[in-house]
Order: structure tokens, then C-alpha cells, then sequence
């Protein structure tokens, strides 16, 4: 029996503030809270052990349907890039990965979503859907998106 190649998902948005601004509000809990929440889900417990090999825990709730996401930070790179495994409702409690590219740009920075191992092509665009709404309240909270 053949696999089923696993799916890819992403986003972008520039912003109007440093890389490091960027960076350090993935891994500040107070404002995580505040953009990790995918379309109209809110973020009414979030934990983070902000260092390589440390874990997350981020519980997503809109209404009474409450989803947990967990993983692990495999890479800290402050500026420029945080990889870290997602495991979730949406990824069929399978790991899968999550890298977070910040680029300078003239106006600020580029942060990129990139997110690898979806069981499929429907769940990849579902979490395309989550990912550019967790960037556009991201710009929201700390900068103008361009």
C-alpha cells in the first residue's frame, strides 16, 4: 500500500518593526496569547519554555470547543529563526514541523510560516487559513503589516 505523501502549509506578512521584535513576541507568553489564535479562536492558556529542547502548550478555544497544540523548540536562532514541532487536532496528534523565518527588510521584517507534515491537502489549507490569521493579528499587536 502506497503513503499518501504528508501536505505543506505557510504564510507571510511584512511588518513594520526589527527582527528581534518580531522574534521575541513568539516567545513572550503575555503576547503570544494575544496572536496565537487561529481565525476566531482566542488563547486562554499558553505555555512556553523558550529555549532549544524546551515546550509548548497552547490551548485555542472558540465557544466550548477547546484544541491543545503541544511541541518542542528544536531551534532558536534569535533574530532570524524559531523551528519547533506542532502536534495538534489538526495534524491527527502526528508530529509535524513548524519553522518561523524572520527577514529584514527596508520596512521592518518578513516573518514566514512555513509548516511541514500535514496529513493532507485540506488540513494544509486549513492551517494556511490559521497561520496568515495568527500573522495578521501578530502585525496587528506589534507593527503595521505592508
Amino acid at each position: 500500500m502506497a503513503e499518501t505523501p504528508l501536505a505543506r502549509a505557510g504564510a507571510s506578512i511584512e511588518i513594520a518593526v526589527s527582527p528581534e521584535a518580531a522574534f521575541d513576541a513568539w516567545l513572550n507568553p503575555a503576547l503570544a496569547a494575544r496572536f496565537m489564535g487561529a481565525g476566531e479562536m482566542t488563547v486562554p492558556k499558553l505555555e512556553i519554555d523558550a529555549r532549544e529542547g524546551g515546550e509548548f502548550r497552547i490551548v485555542m478555544q472558540r465557544d466550548d470547543v477547546r484544541l491543545v497544540h503541544v511541541g518542542r523548540f528544536v531551534l532558536v536562532e534569535r533574530p532570524r529563526r524559531l523551528v519547533f514541532t506542532w502536534i495538534s487536532p489538526g495534524t491527527d496528534e502526528r508530529l509535524s514541523l513548524v519553522t518561523v523565518s524572520f527577514t529584514p527588510t527596508a520596512a521592518g521584517v518578513r516573518v514566514t510560516v512555513e509548516h511541514e507534515g500535514l496529513p493532507d491537502a485540506e488540513r494544509a489549507g486549513r492551517h494556511d487559513y490559521g497561520w496568515g490569521t495568527i500573522l495578521a493579528k501578530l502585525a496587528s499587536l506589534i507593527g503595521a503589516s505592508r
